[in-house]
């Protein structure tokens, strides 16, 4: 991209026009000020022309002179275009896709063989990985399936990893190996809360009126933590209120609660604009 120049155009790319980003950009094209042009999944695999600059609509859009929101969501559940029923056509498909992105002057997510948004994996994941990204953050103590759960104490519960959204069921008191296809932890006192992050802004909409600045300064720690480091730029993120600082609990690409919630059009709006500037600011620095 030109030292001089910021991105002219957005192309949302979209599997489901009822997702909550996507929804925000398509009921409010004017909101990141600058032209808003939305290419369903469908339009991306049969009708683009991708070259040097992708042809659509009799159109030439520049990679350098563009931002990309990805929110193909759900596709990889069976909801996609027949062109990507098989597994190995998916792969193949978001391999390409995460390649072709990375020419353009900036991109929300790239897609993974994990999630076409951009994913940090399993529970197991998670609790394993990101606390190197976020020194200090406090995660259930768990164990893994074929390991024992004896040394767990409190309120041990059996969670299938792979669903973010899920706290399982309480772990039946003489079984001791956690079962294959199981994750063990133990689930920490205090309500749910959800955290809305788009690039480096957030939202606490359901955080707790009783939590503490201390608490308070813990989750605004990670979110600086995963603004500074992570390629996926727009998130949900699940914290237990604790017995002092907060407990991660998983992140997500997809506002499952948030997005319901009036604040996260705003956020959507006021993020994505403030990301996409300061980081293409900060890559032709």
């Amino acid at each position: 991209m030109p030292p001089h120049a910021l991105p002219e155009l957005v192309v949302l790319l979209h599997s489901d026009p009822t997702d909550a980003v996507a929804r925000v950009l398509i009921e409010h094209p004017a909101c990141l000020q600058r032209e808003v042009l939305p290419i369903s999944l469908p339009q991306l695999l049969d009708e683009v022309i991708v070259g040097s600059a992708w042809q659509w609509a009799g159109r030439s859009i520049d990679p350098s002179r563009t931002a990309v929101v990805n929110r193909l969501v759900f596709v990889e559940n069976g909801d996609g275009p027949r062109a990507l029923d098989s597994p190995f056509a998916r792969e193949q498909f978001w391999a390409w896709l995460a390649t072709e992105l990375q020419r353009f002057a900036y991109v929300s997510a790239l897609p993974t063989p994990a999630s076409p948004v951009g994913s940090f994996g399993s529970l197991a994941d998670q609790w394993t990985d990101l606390p190197g990204w976020a020194p200090g953050l406090r995660v259930p103590d768990h164990a893994r399936a074929g390991d024992s759960s004896a040394a767990l104490r409190g309120d041990v519960h059996w969670v299938e990893p792979q669903r973010l959204y899920s706290l399982g069921q309480r772990a039946p008191g003489a079984q001791v190996l956690v079962p294959r296809g199981r994750l063990a932890y133990v689930r920490p006192a205090g309500r749910l809360f959800h955290v809305a992050q788009v690039g480096s802004l957030f939202v606490a909409p359901n955080a707790p009126p009783q939590m503490s600045d201390e608490a308070r300064a813990h989750v605004e720690a990670f979110v600086r933590s995963i603004a500074a480091s992570s390629a996926v730029r727009i998130l949900e993120h699940t914290f237990f209120e604790g017995d002092g600082a907060p407990v991660f609990y998983s992140t997500c690409p997809v506002p499952v609660v948030t997005g319901r919630l009036p604040a996260y059009g705003e956020l959507v709006a006021k993020g994505l604009q403030d990301d996409i500037e300061r980081r293409c600011r900060r890559t032709v620095a």
